[in-house]
C-alpha cells in the first residue's frame, strides 16, 4: 500500500475510535499535557564535493523514509473557540549514512577510490513551537509554526584506498552536512477520548537549511597525506528537508 494510503488509514481509524469530552465542556482544551508520538520522516538532503585536480564537481543527492519516535508537552489556553498554546517535542530519529565512490586513474591527486559519506538526517530533534486553532467540542484543528533543533549534523569524510589496496590509507574531513538549527510549519487534528486523553495525527514540513561549505586538507600519517600535498577536499551542502508525519497519545492534567 502506498505511503499515502497508509496515513488515511490511520486518520480514519483516529476518527472512528475518537469519544465523546466527559468533562469540562466549556474549554475542554485548556491546561497542561504530557504525551508520546511516533511516525515517519521523509528526508531530502543535497551535497557537492570534489577533489582538486580529480574532475568536477561530483553532486549527491538522497532521499529516504526514517521512524520518528518520542514525546510532547505543552499547555493551552482556550476562550470560547480560541485556543493558542505552546508546545516541546523531543524526537529520536533513525539516523542512516550516504556513500559514493570515484575511481580515479590520472597521476594528481593520485589513482585509487576516494569514499565519500555523509549523513541523510539527524539522529534526533527537538521542536518548540507555538499552536492556534479552533476548540470544538471533542476535536481541535490547529495550526503550529516555530523553531526546530537538530542532533546528529554530523561532518561529511572522504576516504581514499590506493589502487590494489583493500584498507584506507588517508582521508579528509568536511563541513557539517546540515545546519543545527531550523524551521518547522504545519498542522494536525486532535480527537478527545472518554477520560483525559485524546489522539492527535500531525503533519510538519522541517527546514534544517544549507550546511557549512568547507576546503580541508589531507589528515594523517606524513607519509599517507604526502602525495596530497596541495589537493583539498572541497565541500557545499545545499541544505536539508523533511516531511515528519506522527500520530500520539496525549494525557491532559486538567481531565476533560
Amino acid at each position: 500500500m502506498r505511503a499515502g494510503g497508509c496515513r488515511c488509514t490511520v486518520l480514519a481509524a483516529l476518527a472512528l475510535i475518537a469519544g465523546a469530552a466527559s468533562a469540562r465542556p466549556d474549554v475542554p482544551w485548556d491546561g497542561a499535557y504530557l504525551g508520546a508520538n511516533f511516525g515517519e520522516a521523509s528526508n531530502s538532503t543535497c551535497n557537492t564535493w570534489s577533489l582538486n585536480g580529480a574532475g568536477s564537481d561530483n553532486r549527491v543527492c538522497s532521499s529516504n523514509g526514517a521512524f520518528v519516535g518520542g514525546v510532547q508537552v505543552g499547555e493551552n489556553f482556550q476562550y470560547k473557540r480560541f485556543v493558542w498554546g505552546i508546545g516541546a517535542d523531543l524526537d529520536f530519529e533513525s539516523a542512516k549514512n550516504l556513500s559514493q565512490s570515484l575511481k580515479y586513474s590520472g597521476t594528481q591527486p593520485p589513482p585509487g577510490t576516494y569514499e565519500y559519506s555523509s549523513k541523510q538526517n539527524p539522529g534526533g530533534f527537538a521542536i518548540v513551537a507555538p499552536r492556534i486553532g479552533y476548540g470544538g467540542d471533542t476535536w481541535f484543528p490547529y495550526l503550529r509554526a516555530g523553531a526546530i533543533i537538530a542532533e546528529g549534523s554530523h561532518d561529511s569524510a572522504l576516504a581514499y584506498t590506493p589502487a590494489g589496496a583493500t584498507k584506507s590509507t588517508a582521508s579528509f574531513s568536511g563541513g557539517k552536512d546540515f545546519t543545527a538549527a531550523g524551521w518547522v510549519a504545519g498542522g494536525g487534528v486532535e480527537l478527545g477520548l472518554n477520560g483525559a486523553w485524546s489522539i492527535t495525527a500531525e503533519y510538519l514540513h522541517a527546514n534544517l537549511g544549507k550546511g557549512s561549505d568547507s576546503t580541508s586538507a589531507c589528515s594523517g600519517v606524513a607519509p599517507a597525506c604526502a602525495p596530497f600535498s596541495g589537493t583539498s577536499f572541497d565541500n557545499s551542502h545545499q541544505g536539508f528537508s523533511a516531511n515528519i508525519f506522527r500520530v500520539g497519545i496525549t494525557y491532559w492534567f486538567r481531565y476533560w
